[in-house]
């Protein structure tokens, strides 16, 4: 906890935030503690009154009791609260890494729920409106706190969920990803054959030795079989064209999915096994 906390000043200050979503989840910690932590759009200087337009993250510690019911603090999506929090220090950052890691507050306490701000409950109307895109497979429904639209659709006789990503964080359009799934569910016959012809070439070694440590005797798993058991579930489109495949794997990796990743000219970069 120490160790944590010295990432943060030493002086406490007020905020209020207009939060990005709620938390659902957490890091461990030297196994004993948790680090839940939600995401906010906006906050509010309440010492000079400035808005800052930006997204940063409060964090906080929590015993990891697995008794527990929650994650300390019950946060609602655009909500907006009142806090006491502590600042972090600055510190350099991956490129993998976003912006907001240097604008985190470690929380102290929740001061007010839903305060009654004009300049933040302006921009929680407008974040609060469901937008959608149309697509001929569907009207697709922008998820905010991840970034992406998503739709649950069929297409040549799959039923299966579809994730196409914003063209910028935080946006509401996402004109390029749309682009490249229409194109691809254009052709997705001969599409989903690549991709299942590909994952079994290379993976179908992996799936018999996972099959020889099953008990009792197994049929050898051919080419055609691997096929065969696969299944789409997801698809997620990227803006710049990139694509991540999810198949079901009939049981083949025990119920774990197979994860394809799909470069923007179309190349299959990668494949594996994911969950």
């Amino acid at each position: 906890m120490e160790k944590f906390e010295n990432e943060f000043e030493t002086e406490e200050k007020e905020i209020t935030v207009l939060l990005k979503d709620s938390c659902t989840g957490a890091s461990v910690m030297d196994k004993k503690w948790l680090k839940p932590s939600v995401n906010f759009l906006a906050s509010i200087n309440n010492n000079t009154g400035e808005v800052v337009n930006e997204e940063g993250r409060l964090e906080w510690i929590i015993e990891n009791d697995p008794h527990r019911k929650g994650w300390g603090y019950d946060f609602k999506q655009f909500g907006i609260y009142r806090l006491l929090v502590r600042k972090c220090f600055p510190r350099e950052l991956a490129p993998y890494q976003s912006a907001f890691m240097n604008n985190r507050y470690l929380l102290i306490k929740i001061l007010e729920e839903d305060v009654q701000n004009e300049k933040l409950i302006e921009l929680q109307r407008r974040l609060s409106k469901i937008v959608e895109i149309d697509t001929p497979y569907g009207k697709f429904e922008l998820d905010r706190s991840m970034s992406w639209f998503e739709a649950e659709i069929e297409c040549c006789g799959y039923t299966f969920t579809v994730f196409l990503e914003t063209d910028e964080e935080n946006g509401e359009k996402a004109d390029d990803a749309r682009e490249v799934f229409l194109k691809t569910l254009n052709g997705f016959e001969e599409f989903d054959k690549k991709m299942k012809d590909y994952a079994a070439r290379n993976l179908l070694d992996s799936a018999n030795e996972w099959l020889e440590s099953k008990e009792g005797e197994h049929e050898l798993i051919t080419e055609e079989k691997f096929i065969e058991a696969m299944e789409i579930s997801e698809m997620t489109v990227s803006p710049d064209g990139s694509m991540t495949m999810y198949y079901s794997d009939g049981d083949m990796f025990w119920g774990h999915s197979i994860e394809i990743s799909v470069d923007e000219d179309g190349t299959i970069s990668d494949v594996g096994i994911a969950g």
